[in-house]
């Protein structure tokens, strides 16, 4: 066979299987962005902020109507429970201001969300680092061959064969953390280290600025959540928390609406070190203690005509009673 003939058979059979690869890839579409994501239970796969940020562009919108935008200190708030919300959990195992902002952007990029809740927690805004890879767009191109396709894969087989996969997120975006540290990991002793203030990142507030301002720009109703802390650790730290709210009180509204974990009415439920795995991060029950909690408070939202949802939004989600096998992993 002449060189050149050989050239182009080579590259015929490479382009072939490329070919063959790219349409294998669409038709199982792990992340619901080239058949119709509506009715799908999709969980994550792979690089937990590769897919979140891929999921946050067809199938969010398609089957959840709000968001619950945080890092691991939320991440295990299965909030099923709420009667006339489909949330989809945004939250990141140590998720930051930054990787959340990229999320939200993807997430309102189509219409369907209506309501978000937003964490204010000293955590989000301490640093901008990208862990894995920076969440833009040009990640789309991922979804046609990559290798975190491949450990996408490995994790659909694992989920096929009942295995353990590395991090275990169901398909509305919950973690799952059953066994955690019972001590504080050496970054959050360092937020929460008694007679400091709270230090924010410049460009981590500069990114939840931005993330708020992306929810307002796009009509979305904001529930601002600051979340419970062990009442040991919260209490030398009143102050700084009280200040930390100033910085960011500029990012409310009037029409906005809050949730304070750290209110004296949630007293009891702080001071039950048994609620906490560290501290910071709460167990299975006392996360859907939570969750029991703020939809209660939805639903005094709703009989005062402060949460206004749209009609179609009040009809029970495909996502509802979903519930999967899972596995723990250690939060930062």
């Amino acid at each position: 066979m002449r060189p050149r003939n050989w050239l182009f058979t080579v590259m015929a059979m490479v382009a072939l299987v490329a070919a063959v690869v790219m349409a294998f890839n669409i038709a199982l579409d792990p992340w619901g962005l080239f058949r119709d994501p509506k009715g799908r239970k999709l969980p994550v796969n792979g690089d937990a902020r590769v897919a979140k940020y891929l999921l946050s562009t067809r199938y969010v919108q398609a089957n959840f109507n709000g968001i619950l935008i945080g890092s691991s200190i939320t991440a295990n708030w299965d909030m099923r429970v709420l009667k006339e919300l489909r949330i989809y959990n945004e939250s990141l195992n140590g998720g930051n201001a930054a990787e959340e902002q990229a999320l939200v952007e993807q997430a309102v990029s189509r219409p369907g969300i209506e309501v978000a809740f937003v964490i204010q927690d000293p955590y989000f805004t301490s640093e901008h680092v990208f862990r894995t890879v920076k969440l833009d767009p040009g990640l789309w191109w991922s979804s046609l061959g990559s290798d975190n396709l491949f450990s996408v894969y490995k994790d659909m087989a694992r989920r096929r064969l009942g295995q353990p996969t590395v991090e275990s997120i169901d398909p509305r975006g919950t973690y799952n953390f059953d066994h955690l540290p019972t001590e504080l990991n050496s970054t959050l002793r360092e937020v929460w280290k008694p007679g400091t203030p709270f230090e924010i990142d410049p460009v981590a507030a500069a990114a939840y600025r931005d993330m708020v301002a992306a929810l307002r720009a796009h009509h979305v109703q904001i529930i601002f959540v600051i979340p419970p802390v062990f009442e040991g650790i919260l209490q030398p730290k009143r102050e700084a928390l009280r200040e930390y709210g100033r910085t960011f009180a500029a990012t409310h509204q009037a029409d906005d609406l809050m949730l304070d974990f750290t209110a004296s009415e949630f007293q009891e439920f702080r001071g039950a070190r048994d609620n906490f795995f560290d501290g910071v991060h709460v167990v299975p029950k006392a996360a859907e203690e939570i969750v029991l909690r703020i939809s209660r408070q939805l639903d005094d939202w709703l009989a005062q005509g402060r949460l206004r949802l749209k009609p179609a939004a009040k009809h029970a989600g495909t996502m509802q009673g979903y519930r999967t096998p899972l596995t723990a992993r250690q939060p930062l």
